[in-house]
Parts: structure tokens; sequence; C-alpha cells
């Protein structure tokens, strides 16, 4: 089953309302002609998707890139995604150049066959991030997050598994190091949450210790946990989600 989704997001601050867009894709959506590397990538792109060698490298890429070509292409009224051209900043961030892309950003993760992207207003920065962690790994995650209290407490309470747990805090961190554009280049613990509570079934709404002025929103399913970190000041009318 081919799974694509595009959602349109309304976010506020004050009386100040814009649009983002969230894609979500799995990887059959590949299949279909609009993804090829020629119907979607432009030259630039094609010539770094030449350079991979492994396919699950190329998969990864290409989903990710139309993850992001398809939200920004919502969001910006282009039906040929081929003149969106996303490249990496110098820790990676991605970058969006298009005619009329001026004040939009975007921002992607792909995790076991899945990608999903956010296209939103720039001046209001935003990370999103996709987690799997498996149950074997949990050990190794926690030891590698630098675990704040708040997080342990929430840990040591048992209301959520340990491998989505594990999930929620990694991706919070993602997400946060990605709205900042540094992705995860600091100690982890600085990224810690210092406030978790459920919001809705398998959701949670967070505040971190070293950056109270962010907030992070979680949801999990199928194992996968998607977190989206943002300024604490913008609302949401809806959350994305994940199936």
């Amino acid at each position: 089953m081919n799974t694509t989704a595009l959602q349109t997001l309304m976010l506020r601050r004050g009386a100040d309302e814009r649009r983002a867009v969230f894609a979500m894709l799995e990887a059959d959506a590949l299949r279909s002609p609009g993804a090829l590397p020629g119907a979607m990538l432009s030259d630039a792109e094609q010539a770094q998707f030449a350079r991979l060698r492994f396919a699950p490298k190329q998969q990864s890429f290409l989903l990710g890139r139309l993850a992001a070509k398809r939200a920004l292409g919502e969001l910006l009224g282009e039906l040929d995604l081929r003149t969106i051209e996303i490249y990496n900043g110098v820790f990676g961030q991605p970058l969006v150049r298009h005619a009329r892309a001026g004040g939009i950003d975007v921002t992607v993760s792909h995790s076991h066959g899945m990608a999903v992207a956010l296209a939103y207003p720039a001046e209001w920065p935003a990370g999103i991030d996709l987690e799997m962690v498996p149950a074997q790994s949990v050990d190794t995650v926690l030891g590698e997050l630098g675990i704040s209290a708040a997080e342990r407490a929430w840990l040591d309470a048992g209301t959520v598994d340990r491998a989505t747990a594990c999930g929620m805090l990694w991706s919070a961190r993602e997400a946060l190091g990605k709205s900042m554009k540094i992705g995860l280049n600091c100690p982890l613990g600085i990224l810690a949450l210092g406030e978790i509570a459920a919001a809705g079934s398998a959701a949670w709404a967070g505040t971190y210790i070293h950056f109270p002025q962010s907030r992070c929103w979680s949801c999990s399913s199928d194992g996968r946990v998607l977190s989206i970190a943002a300024p604490g000041e913008i609302m949401f009318d809806s959350w994305p989600q994940i199936r």
C-alpha cells in the first residue's frame, strides 16, 4: 500500500497566523513516476544522488527529498518539484532554493522506511524528528542521552514502554537541535527535557531545561515516535499524525 499524507497546519502567535505543511511518506511512495530522480530532483541534487553507492542510502535520500519537496510544493504552490532545490548548510541542515522560498524553511527526518517533513515560516523555527529505538538498544541509548531528573522520573513511572520512551527522549533532543540549525552537535544532556506530561493517547508535551523558550510535542505509533520542537509561544491548530 502506498502511504502518502499531506496535512496543512495553522500556526498562531498572538494575532499572527501562518501556514505550515506536514508530509509523511512510506518507502513505496518511491514507486510512483513522480518520485524518479529526473522527475523531482534539481541538477545539483541529481549529481549528489549519483555519488551515493549503496541502495539504502539512495532510498533514504530520495524518500527524504520527496517528503520535503511535497511539503514545500504544497506550501509554495509549486507543482514542478525540480524547481525546488534542497541543499545542506554547514551543520547538515536543509536549506531551500526557490523563486518564492524567501522566508520558508523545511525540516526533515526519516526512519525505517518512512520519511516526514515540515515546511514552515522561517521566522518561527521548528524541528522535526522521527525515531524507532529497538528494545535491545534501550540501555545503549539511555547511556548516551544524559537524561535529566525529570526524564528519569518519567521513565521510572513505567507509564510508557522503555523503547518508546527512549525514542521520545532522543527525538525531542534532535528536534530541538534541528530547530536551532545545529543538529546534535552538542552534549545531548544540554537538550534534556525538564517537564513531560501526557497530551492525549500515546502523545506527550515537554519543555526543555536549558531552552525554556522552546517546547516539544511527541506522539507514537507502531513503535515510531515523532517529535516537533518549536517556540513555546507558537500554537498549532492541530498536530501531525503518523500511522
